[in-house]
């Protein structure tokens, strides 16, 4: 608690922080609530072009069990946002000398980085506690069947969400800890999950080499939560969190913090 409450003095003044932070919630917000009204819109649109039939609302989105594992999928593409706010936390850090000043002050190096990753599982345990909160409302308010065991059967995928979410944060703080310049590592970071991940992703289906996507580590994190969405064209889907994927997803954010402690310790401050 008291590294967290160090690291929440630090990043609340931080404009930066706090817009991207603020654009996450939005994006979770409408995320949460808007696919309905969207869906109306559509009909309505349909309707205008006498197309009737076609009605986007009969999609069971909002349906218990369905709905925690169709938010987290969805949710998951925003994470990017939080992990800008930890890059610019920990290169500022960097920047502004602060991490020299913070070890002067009695802070331990290990502490220090400690702090940081506090900081990362408060921000995903937050977003997945927020997720949960708003798959309830929207759930209770659109879902055509209730009870305890739909409500709760599949809330397992929130948990999902969280390792998901905490693994990638951990990888924004070694992109951040190795680059030390914000800018340089938001790009980086973008460079990485855009050109070289997807890069090879389709290289290896061209060559039909599956296990490449296990050692892509933003990929990897990714795959944890499948897509839902194709069941609803009555397509196959895993409707499941399968066990060793989800290893493989505690096993890079393992390996993430080893790296970016290792990273803090040996390096002159």
């Amino acid at each position: 608690m008291r590294l967290l409450k160090i690291e929440l003095k630090k990043v609340m003044p931080n404009r930066a922080f706090k817009v991207l932070a603020i654009m996450y919630i939005v994006a979770m917000v409408i995320i949460s609530v808007g696919v309905m009204p969207f869906f109306q819109y559509l009909k309505s649109k349909f309707a205008d072009f006498d197309m009737d039939g076609i009605d986007p609302t009969i999609i069971p989105f909002y349906e218990f069990p369905d709905i925690w594992q169709n938010l987290t999928s969805v949710m998951i593409w925003f994470k990017m946002l939080l992990g800008f706010s930890l890059i610019f936390s920990i290169t500022n850090e960097y920047s502004y000398r602060t991490i020299r000043q913070n070890v002067i002050d009695g802070l331990t190096k290990n502490e220090f980085i400690w702090s940081k990753i506090i900081m990362a599982g408060f921000l995903s345990a937050v977003s997945t506690l927020a997720l949960f909160v708003l798959g309830l409302i929207t759930g209770f308010i659109y879902s055509s069947e209730i009870s305890f065991a739909l409500v709760f059967s599949d809330v397992y995928f929130l948990l999902a969400f969280f390792f998901q979410l905490f693994a990638f944060l951990l990888f924004t703080l070694f992109v951040g800890t190795l680059i030390r310049k914000s800018i340089i590592a938001m790009g980086l970071l973008i460079f990485w999950v855009l050109a070289i991940e997807n890069g090879f992703y389709v290289w290896s289906k061209v060559k039909n080499i599956d296990w490449i996507e296990y050692l892509l580590p933003v990929k990897s994190i990714n795959a944890l939560i499948h897509n839902p969405f194709p069941k609803y064209a009555f397509m196959e889907v895993q409707d499941y969190v399968a066990w060793h994927e989800m290893a493989l997803v505690i096993l890079w954010g393992a390996l993430f913090y080893w790296a970016t402690t290792r990273l803090v310790l040996k390096r002159d401050l």
